[in-house]
């Protein structure tokens, strides 16, 4: 027994209630094994205990302990405190965009807490919207970690709470983002107590994302040192660099540049300037603290005047584009049928079971015909209705593709699925690393999301039903061979000629060209692209040619062109990938430089490894806008 008291003790503070059972149980002998905050309890027989009835005491009383073991066991987990909370990589966030959230938890009890950390967004009386983000959580005794969660930001309007248990303490309210452009970031050393200050915000290198999924949110890095990264974490910052990312190399303390090893090795050119895919590096004579944002050397983005107070809004989010994909999973139903079955339905169940009720004598008689008619209807409807569903599940994706390297791209896509069995469904992609969210505005969404290594989403889809929504990962796609063969004449006098591979030719339904503030509409011409219409880039953000069309009313009869709405989405996505704002006036607020490069874009079907792992959902249909940036000679800058 004394054994027994010294294993219950660390699990409750309600000594006097177990005392009391111990007390009771004393005739029996426990062996109590514990695993983490869980009581294993195995009973020894004892020889005095020989009755049935006796026996059948013992196993009630033994069922009850568990009960009680695993209730205290539950109720005295430790909790956590939240110490610090940071949002992107500058503490702003890119709305429409997946962003960091970087969160230090610190246990201060003494024993471990081992269990999962939810984030939701709620608004308005604590109304949770969308799915909730869950992240495993492990952190000893009197320590504490960092816990990241992989989020979309939409709007400035939710609020963010964290819940680690269900005690009214256990949750946390995490103070709403602000919204910004991405970030120019000083990495800083995070084994260095002291860092130099500096005219950049710094962000810990051990906070950097393991996926370049999750580097939206980043325009430049400022590097004075070596991180100690792993391998995980150095291709996710090489992919960023191919992506169009911006390296600056400054010099230590001790004037001397860092030198990098393994896939960072590529960073130790002595040039002063130099391209890894659509990525720069460049090297700087100066250390943190002497550099300054205008020795960058970076462009700024033009801006026309705008009335004070007005802020910029992104042109599309995810509603834009997931409601336009909704449209294309709509069920077409005989309403002609369904008219004729609602009034033989009603006939039928009224006056006809009246008229039949007279001529039956037995009341049960006449209770079974009226049962049977209302099921035999309602099968009737059920079968009418699933035909008007064509009886298939169905997936229609849009996605976005920016190249890294070779067939490898960092793809982002929305997905409106649409189910006729209702299930719990486990939704994932053939990506290491996988990031979800529901896009959801306006209510809870039953389900979860695992973002990150081996991510997938968890979630309840009824009968006949649509779910959408996002997801980011980098996929590997078509391998698109080509090769500029002339771009000559500026402003607009450009033509261009592009070299495209035979393979791929023929999976090209529209391309375009954006160069400086124009853009350039392609067409293939044997096999080549070439300039068939040009227009100012600011086009893209006409009313016409966004969001109109998606919101206007149609007859659920008409047919729908997929291939055709699918087309429509081209322009929009284009103008999302290039960061196009708007302001309330209508006004254009910003584009991303593009650095005088040639940026091509092709929209293509997309290729199978794209799709929802699985054949829980039947067929798949998608295309995809895959971006990329053409080989142009780099203006010189100054270092």
């Amino acid at each position: 027994m004394s054994l027994m008291r010294t294993c219950l003790q660390p699990i409750t503070k309600a000594g006097s209630v177990l005392a009391r059972l111990v007390k009771f149980l004393d005739r029996l002998s426990f062996e109590l094994l514990f695993q983490k905050q869980f009581c294993m309890v195995r009973t020894v027989r004892h020889p005095a205990l020989q009755s049935s009835r006796e026996k059948a005491k013992r196993a009630c009383l033994k069922h009850s302990l568990w009960i009680c073991l695993l209730f205290f066991a539950a109720v005295t987990g430790s909790a956590l405190e939240i110490q610090q909370a940071k949002w992107g990589f500058d503490g702003q966030v890119v709305w429409g965009r997946f962003n960091l959230l970087s969160v230090l938890v610190e246990n201060p009890s003494t024993a471990p807490f081992d269990g999962t950390v939810n984030l939701y967004k709620a608004r308005g009386l604590e109304q949770r919207v969308g799915a909730l983000y869950a992240s495993p959580c492990y952190v000893s005794p009197k320590m504490s970690r960092w816990v990241q969660f992989y989020v979309y930001v939409d709007n400035p309007y939710d609020e963010w709470r964290m819940e680690w248990g269900r005690a009214p303490e256990d949750h946390h309210d995490i103070t709403a983002p602000k919204q910004g452009p991405p970030a120019q970031v000083l990495l800083s050393d995070s084994t260095t107590l002291l860092n130099a200050a500096s005219a950049f915000k710094q962000f810990p290198d051990e906070l950097f994302p393991p996926t370049v999924a999750a580097t939206s949110g980043l325009d430049s890095v400022l590097l004075d040192h070596t991180p100690r990264w792993e391998p995980a974490k150095r291709q996710a910052f090489l992919e960023w660099l191919r992506a169009g990312g911006k390296v600056h190399l400054l010099e230590n303390a001790n004037g001397r540049s860092p030198i990098f090893s393994d896939e960072l090795s590529v960073l130790n050119s002595p040039l002063p300037q130099l391209r890894i895919g659509a990525g720069l590096v460049v090297r700087h004579n100066a250390t943190a603290s002497q550099i300054q944002k205008q020795d960058l050397g970076e462009e700024k983005v033009s801006q026309p005047p705008s009335k004070p107070k007005e802020s910029a809004q992104p042109l599309q989010t995810s509603d834009f584009f997931l409601g336009a994909l909704s449209r294309l999973s709509r069920a077409h139903h005989n309403w002609g049928v369904i008219y004729l079955l609602t009034l033989a339905y009603l006939a039928i169940v009224g006056p006809g079971n009246l008229i039949a009720g007279r001529r039956l004598t037995d009341y049960r008689l006449r209770i079974g015909l009226l049962l049977a008619t209302i099921g035999g209807f309602a099968l009737l409807f059920h079968l009418v209705g699933r035909g008007g569903q064509r009886e298939a599940s169905v997936v229609h994706t849009l996605s976005y593709a920016r190249s890294i390297n070779g067939d490898s791209y960092n793809v982002t896509q929305w997905i409106n699925v649409f189910a006729t069995r209702g299930a719990h469904y486990t939704i994932t992609h053939g990506a290491p690393h996988n990031l979800y969210a529901t896009g959801q505005e306006h209510e809870p969404v039953n389900g979860w999301i695992q973002n990150g290594r081996d991510g997938r989403f968890f979630v309840d889809i009824p009968m006949f039903s649509r779910r959408a929504f996002l997801h980011q990962a980098v996929m590997k796609g078509a391998n698109i061979p080509v090769q500029m063969e002339s771009a000559t004449g500026a402003g607009a006098s450009d033509k261009f000629k592009l070299m495209i591979g035979a393979d791929f030719r023929k999976q090209i339904v529209e391309s375009w060209v954006v160069k400086g503030d124009r853009l350039f509409a392609l067409q293939l011409n044997d096999d080549r692209l070439e300039v068939a219409g040009e227009e100012p880039l600011d086009a893209l953000l006409s009313a016409n040619n966004a969001l109109q069309p998606f919101y206007m009313y149609s007859s659920e009869d008409e047919a729908i062109d997929v291939n055709g709405e699918f087309r429509k989405l081209v322009r929009p996505l284009i103008a999302w990938s290039l960061g196009a704002a708007e302001k309330k006036s209508g006004q254009i607020a910003s584009f991303r430089p593009t650095d005088d490069g040639v940026q091509l874009f092709i929209f293509a079907r997309s290729p199978e490894s794209f799709g929802i792992a699985g054949q829980q959902f039947g067929r798949e249909t998608g295309y995809v806008l895959y971006h990329l940036d053409l080989e142009t000679p780099v203006r010189e800058r100054k270092p």
